[in-house]
């Protein structure tokens, strides 16, 4: 039987993170799980503490380099300490079941071709990324193109009947890999602090001629932001942090040129008003739900 561990990372997210050990702990199929804590400033640390076991290991990364370089703590730990062959991915904030597991295992074992396999998001309409152009890869920085456009998503028609599909990129919030080609092929790039993780990993997978499936069988609940939103409390920060690694993945693996890079770069100016213009609508829209809470208390009252 395959050895198989769970890397989930947590910063300043203790109770996220514990929520997620405690619902996959029994896991039949998840031989460890693997949390790496990335050097919070909290004392989610000494509360990680209570919970090792031999099935639970609780490790420090020496340095938070983001979230590649915490996983990538987490995955040469799994290979050579723990002797995986395969390890899971797990944002603390997901829900998924033992029957993902298996259908993850049941993938990579039938084709040695593929690398990595992930699942639907329940509550998501994303659940996989197309190989874009570098237009493509600018645009989507935009809400109203990757939101609204869903500028690099595939048709949902593809998807159709079908058990599993071979996709380029999938979300970085749960999947499985195989070690041995992670190792060798892939591992997330550390220049990235957050963000355009799953682009970065699935080219080197592609240019390894090595497969990114998704399995249309099974799904996973991603709580979209209830970790990062610890860190960043606003939109617009989130996407500055997002811009800087556009920039690096288009000059690093779409080797755009300076003319590109200079047009990229007032689309990028545009994005940010727009991010601050939606953290206003949402602030206005919260004070308005809150009075009309308040009112309506009154009333009771």
């Amino acid at each position: 039987m395959p050895v198989v561990s769970c890397i989930i990372l947590n910063y300043n997210d203790a109770p996220t993170t514990i929520s997620l050990v405690e619902r996959i702990k029994d896991f039949a199929l998840l031989n460890y799980i693997v949390v790496v804590d990335n050097c919070s400033t909290d004392n989610s640390w000494e509360q990680l503490q209570h919970y090792k076991s031999d099935k639970i290991h609780v490790i420090q990364s020496p340095r938070n380099g983001g979230y590649g370089s915490g996983n990538n703590y987490g995955l040469r730990y799994s290979s050579e300490i723990l002797n995986a062959d395969y390890s899971i991915i797990a944002n603390p904030d997901v829900q998924f079941d033992e029957e993902c597991v298996e259908k993850f295992l049941q993938t990579l074992h039938d084709d040695d071709s593929i690398a990595v396999v992930s699942a639907r998001q329940s509550n998501s309409p994303d659940c996989a990324w197309k190989n874009c152009s570098i237009l493509q890869h600018v645009l989507a920085t935009s809400l109203f193109f990757e939101v609204l456009l869903k500028i690099r998503s595939y048709p949902e028609k593809i998807f159709r009947e079908k058990v599993f599909a071979p996709v380029f990129a999938v979300p970085g919030s749960l999947l499985m890999v195989d070690l041995k080609k992670m190792l060798e092929h892939g591992m997330y790039d550390e220049d990235f602090f957050l963000y355009y993780e799953e682009f970065v990993l699935a080219q080197k997978f592609a240019d390894a001629d090595l497969k990114t499936v998704l399995r249309l069988d099974c799904s996973y609940i991603h709580n979209h932001h209830v970790s990062i939103s610890k860190t960043y409390n606003c939109w617009s920060q989130q996407h500055v942090v997002l811009l800087k690694s556009a920039e690096l993945f288009l000059r690093k693996y779409k080797k755009v040129n300076a003319v590109q890079m200079a047009l990229a770069k007032l689309w990028f100016a545009y994005t940010k008003l727009e991010f601050k213009l939606y953290d206003l609508f949402c602030w206005i829209r919260s004070s308005f739900n809150s009075k009309k809470e308040n009112a309506e208390t009154t009333v009771q009252e």
